[in-house]
């Protein structure tokens, strides 16, 4: 598929400054922002993970206080705010007065970048904005000029053209050293957790052109510092992928393009298995490469030399600027882990750098960097090349779910990797299926198809809400509870999965649900030992030497188990093993530590079975539970774990074979890992960095020693897992076989 546009010619102003540029301090601005002298109140509007690196530099810049944080989720607002001391947080833009803030941090995903932006902007508080600063190269000059009008910073987080091997680049492009630029060469292949855990309802992968805007808009900010304003450009999709039924995803563009100083060529590749972020540039006299993921720059020029010795030379200047940058990066790294300086590693000293050059360029009454001309123009290269992409599919809209059913079922987390064919074997089983989900404008196909042929609800809501949750499991007969929950922290975790577990519990409660199925893990077991571990709710006796998704799940036991004590919860605790399967990744931890995503380090030696089950036979024993007669189940904990004699190697081994691909196991003893684990602790303790001491139980508990016969699935239930050998690797390893 291919696109061309040719953009009308345009008088240009003059270059864009740049991070480094000296007129930075001392050009005069039109801007007269009334926070340039004395403390400047700053609020962070958003609370998502990226909410943490700016509060982080923030807190280091002189003269500068972050005063509220603003979220919907106000229990995420409050964790940021304690975090960070911040004294007051609010649930809405609206809430914020001009009279307590100077300059809003926009954090929200990009879809609100221009409302919120212009909400802020109309009651003079500036903005800066994390890209992209709108969704239209329109959209982004309306609130310049808006700017403009209200006498208020407004910048963009282009922080990329901050990284220390662009700025160098930049540095010798400026100073001559390749002549003048003719062309310009960008890569980005860059992995994304969000595809990999098949997270489709993120923003990115709602309209197959949101990529552009998401990601894109790091690489043609650097093109754009080169080359200028884009003239013409034809863009060709390379690779495109159908996510859910008529949900769309391009994974793989090429650009060709004219701009204002040069021509430029740039590689999109979305999802790749090998991570690569360069800018090359070439001019009448050299070249020059910035390796962004690398923090390098190397390059070469024209020599006084013949051939043979300007060959050598080329190569071992290049070799030796590789050389020294490495040097310069291994002592930055050991210097931060020893405590001996701060972190200064490309991603963050990018973003350190271009929010304290937007807050410098305030305090001296200077443009911003990156201001909203600036991102302007690197839209309309997103815009163009956007152009490419197949049109958004309209959103789906479901009729009102009405009343449950007679029966009715209800599966929150339903269109997740275990969700959608626990749906389908519900399905199979004549029952009435309730989705809950919180996106509904794509589903799997397995939950599309029973919602066109009228035997499966759509219930928007999540574990945060609990009203939600109230609207969606009212009528139930059975809750089947496998949305996850999680976080990085305990407090997020405790917060998503063990509150929203037990808000679902005692909706099921209020609902007089016959049954709550509740999918926890083995994580919650002490599956360290030799002796076989048998179906109780007993979990591990040691959660606080768990990491926190672990703790997570046995907290949450532990309520409902309480809950089940002394409200009558109908509860049935279900703890899948290995799952594996198609739509699930081929790194699955239990595996053992992927350090990348083709060399998987073992808990051990990796030569022991184990506890692998396939999805589909996880599924099947869900909706068994689900339409199982009577009481017997109440109280009780299944563990569901096949009898496959594969031990992680071998299913490494297999997963190299049938994918063509180097994929490696390393194995390596507890002991040893746990002598590495005790250096890198006794490292952070001697820089003054707290740590908690690392935890031999749980590192045992990791290599999925002990056996799990999952007697009562078997023979209660009657539950029969495929556990050949050959039958398991064909239908839940083989899947990942290359096209």
């Amino acid at each position: 598929m291919e696109a061309r546009t040719v953009i009308p010619s345009m008088s240009t102003r003059a270059p864009a400054l740049r991070p480094e540029d000296p007129r930075l301090v001392s050009q005069p601005s039109t801007i007269q922002e009334r926070a340039g002298v004395g403390r400047r109140r700053v609020a962070l509007v958003g609370a998502g993970w990226i909410a943490e690196a700016h509060a982080r530099i923030l807190a280091g810049i002189e003269g500068v206080e972050i005063t509220l944080v603003c979220d919907p989720d106000r229990a995420r607002a409050e964790a940021l705010a304690r975090r960070f001391h911040v004294q007051r947080t609010l649930a809405s833009v609206d809430e914020i007065g001009a009279a307590e803030i100077d300059v809003a941090h926009l954090l929200t995903p990009p879809d609100l970048h221009e409302k919120l932006a212009r909400d802020l902007l109309e009651r003079g508080i500036g903005v800066f904005v994390e890209k992209p600063l709108a969704l239209s190269a329109a959209g982004a000059r309306g609130l310049a000029e808006l700017a403009a009008r209200r006498g208020v910073a407004l910048g963009a987080n282009h922080n990329f053209c901050f990284h220390p091997a662009f700025v160098r680049l930049l540095e010798k492009v400026r100073a001559g050293k390749i002549g003048r630029v003719e062309h310009v060469r960008a890569t980005l292949a860059t992995p994304l957790s969000q595809l990999e855990a098949g997270a489709f309802g993120h923003w990115m992968f709602r309209a197959p052109a949101n990529i552009v805007y998401e990601q894109a808009v790091h690489p043609l900010s650097l093109v754009h510092a080169l080359v200028g304003r884009l003239e013409s450009v034809r863009t060709s999709l390379l690779s495109t992928r159908e996510l859910f039924p008529g949900q769309v995803f391009h994974d793989r563009w090429a650009v060709a393009a004219r701009a204002q100083s040069g021509t430029a060529e740039v590689h999109l590749a979305f999802g790749a298995r090998f991570e690569q972020f360069r800018v090359e540039v070439r001019g009448t006299d050299g070249c020059l490469e910035a390796d962004l993921r690398r923090n390098t720059l190397s390059g070469e020029g024209k020599t006084k030399w013949l051939e043979f010795f300007d060959a050598f030379l080329a190569s071992s200047r290049r070799g030796a600027m590789l050389k020294r940058d490495a040097r310069r990066e291994l002592a930055s790294y050991l210097g931060t882990t020893l405590g001996l300086s701060g972190q200064d590693e490309g991603f963050t000293a990018s973003m350190r750098d271009s929010i304290e050059a937007f807050h410098h360029a305030i305090a001296n009454r200077a443009e911003p960097p990156c201001d909203a001309r600036v991102a302007a123009e690197v839209l309309e290269w997103c815009d163009e090349i956007a152009r490419a992409a197949s049109p958004a599919v309209p959103p789906k809209t479901f009729p009102e779910p009405g009343p449950a059913r007679a029966g009715e079922v209800i599966v929150l987390g339903a269109s997740g990797f275990i969700g959608r064919r626990t749906v389908e074997k519900l399905l199979g089983l004549g029952l009435p299926v309730t989705a809950v989900v919180r996106q509904a404008q794509f589903l799997p196909r397995e939950i599309a198809s029973g919602v066109e042929g009228g035997r499966v609800r759509i219930v928007r809501g999540s574990l945060e809400d609990r009203a939600s949750l109230e609207r969606a499991i009212a009528g139930a007969r059975v809750v089947i509870h496998l949305a996850t929950g999680g976080g990085s922290s305990w407090e997020e975790v405790e917060r998503s999965m063990v509150r929203g577990t037990v808000a679902a519990a005692e909706a099921a409660i209020k609902a007089k649900a016959e049954r709550f199925v509740y999918v926890s893990s083995i994580a919650a077991l002490d599956t360290g030992g030799a002796r076989p571990i048998e179906d109780s709710l007993e979990t591990d006796p040691r959660p606080e030497a768990r990491p926190v998704y672990a703790r997570g799940k046995i907290a949450a036991e532990k309520a409902l188990a309480e809950l089940h004590r002394t409200k009558g919860l109908p509860l049935v605790i279900v703890r899948p093993g290995v799952v594996l399967g198609a739509g699930t990744s081929m790194q699955h931890s239990g595996l053992g530590l992927w350090v990348r995503d083709n060399h998987c380090v073992g808990w051990g030696a990796g030569e022991h079975p184990l506890p692998l089950v396939w999805v589909d036979d996880v599924a099947e024993a869900l909706a068994t539970i689900a339409g199982h007669p009577g009481k017997g189940l109440d109280g009780k904990a299944l563990n569901l774990a096949a009898s496959v004699p594969l031990s992680a190697r071998e299913v490494v081994a297999e997963l190299a074979k049938v994918t063509g691909r180097p994929i490696e196991f390393h194995p390596r003893p507890l002991a040893l890992s746990q002598a590495m684990e005790i250096g890198k602790w006794i490292v952070k303790r001697l820089s003054g960095r707290s740590a908690d001491p690392p935890s031999w139980h749980d590192l045992a508990a990791r290599s999925l020693r002990a056996p799990i016969p999952s007697r009562t699935a078997r023979e209660v239930l009657g539950w029969k897992p495929v556990e050949d050998r050959e039958a398991f690797l064909e239908r839940a390893v083989r899947v990942h076989r290359r096209p």
